[in-house]
């Protein structure tokens, strides 16, 4: 019984905090495209916000509420799947209830239900391989208990930062696409980031697996010449400051280690507790992952490895309106408004400037 309320809640908090902030933040949506998008763009930072939270919410509370008679003979299988299973329905809940009537027609209910539990899979199976390598190193490696949850929790990292995306595009949940850009000599994947928001023009660099992600709003409302020049930005800023990337990044991981570590001990005779530990744990390294490999706007360089500035201004000229996006438009934030002020300073028309 316990299990079936928590899966109805997973459904119930995202359309219920999804009405209240419509009803706070888009009471009418302006047909002036700037003041559209200004009030699109509060909307969309509430709701990411508030996703987050449920999203991250509901995969602790599934792991918890996990039905003893579920899996009885693996206690801790069960709840990973019951947590999984609560997590992609707040998230499919929460992508569905914030779509716009503009999303709802350029976007259909079922692709975006689809793209959306094409995006959890991630989470889903970063915290399976952080599960198995708790219950697999330990009895194999015959090493002190502290150095075993080191072990354990330094593998999770892995797992989770370089082993759960290359997963996910061998298993073909993130299409990888033939085309491939060559870089000082580096060729570099092309693969679909699979997000429920047909708006979102997003291209993100992982430099550990020489992919690049591209979002369905960059290749379909984008000419290939202009998003293969923020491609190009985004490889050549991967590829460059590795000192500053560095030290964010020997940041990161020992944090997202102990997280691991106290995951661990706190679920060491408790399954349920276990996966709930490793759930946040996973949620935590993923975004200390994406903070990591973000580029600072004080310090972003052109044309080192990317487009020149004239190329990147005529890009930036023809991107198609925001609509209110909240993610930038490459993970390095190449549209902050330093770089508007750099490009504008130097006598390129980069277009409007973008908010802060």
């Amino acid at each position: 019984m316990t299990s079936l309320l928590v899966l109805i809640a997973c459904i119930v908090v995202p359309l219920a905090t999804c009405s209240a902030l419509k009803l706070v933040f888009v009471r009418e949506i302006p047909e002036e495209p700037a003041a559209k998008d200004r009030m699109l763009g509060r909307f969309r930072r509430a709701t990411l916000a508030a996703g987050t939270l449920i999203v991250i919410g509901a995969a602790v509370a599934g792991a918890l509420g996990t039905d003893p008679d579920l899996l009885p003979q693996w206690p801790t299988a069960a709840a990973w799947f019951f947590s999984s299973l609560c997590m992609t329905t707040a998230w499919v809940t929460m992508a569905l209830s914030q779509r716009t009537p503009d999303e709802v027609e350029a976007m259909s209910h079922w692709e975006a239900f689809g793209r959306a539990v094409q995006t959890s899979a991630l989470g889903v199976t970063g915290t399976a391989v952080s599960i198995v390598w708790a219950a697999g190193v330990e009895p194999a490696v015959p090493w002190p208990p502290a150095v075993n949850a080191m072990t354990c929790a330094l593998l999770s990292v892995i797992g989770v930062v370089v082993f759960s995306p290359w997963l996910m595009m061998m298993l073909g949940i993130w299409r990888v696409f033939r085309a491939r850009i060559e870089v000082d000599g580096v060729s570099w994947r092309l693969a679909h980031l699979p997000a429920p928001a047909p708006f979102l023009t997003h291209a993100a660099a992982l430099p550990w697996l020489r992919t690049v992600l591209l979002s369905d709003g960059l290749l379909k409302r984008v000419p290939e010449q202009h998003w293969k020049t923020l491609v190009l930005f985004e490889v050549g800023e991967a590829t460059t400051s590795r000192l500053d990337r560095t030290r964010r990044w020997v940041a990161a991981i020992p944090l997202s280690v102990l997280v691991f570590v106290a995951a661990g001990v706190a679920g060491a005779d408790d399954p349920k507790k276990l996966v709930a530990g490793m759930s946040l744990a996973v949620a935590f390294t993923l975004g200390a992952a994406w903070v990591a490999n973000r580029q600072p706007a004080s310090s972003l360089s052109v044309d080192r490895g990317g487009p020149s500035l004239q190329d990147l201004a005529h890009t930036l000229r023809r991107l198609p309106p925001s609509h209110g996006q909240v993610m930038p438009r490459t993970s390095h934030k190449p549209l902050a408004s330093a770089l508007y002020d750099r490009l504008f300073a130097l006598g390129h028309d980069p277009g409007p400037r973008p908010r802060k």
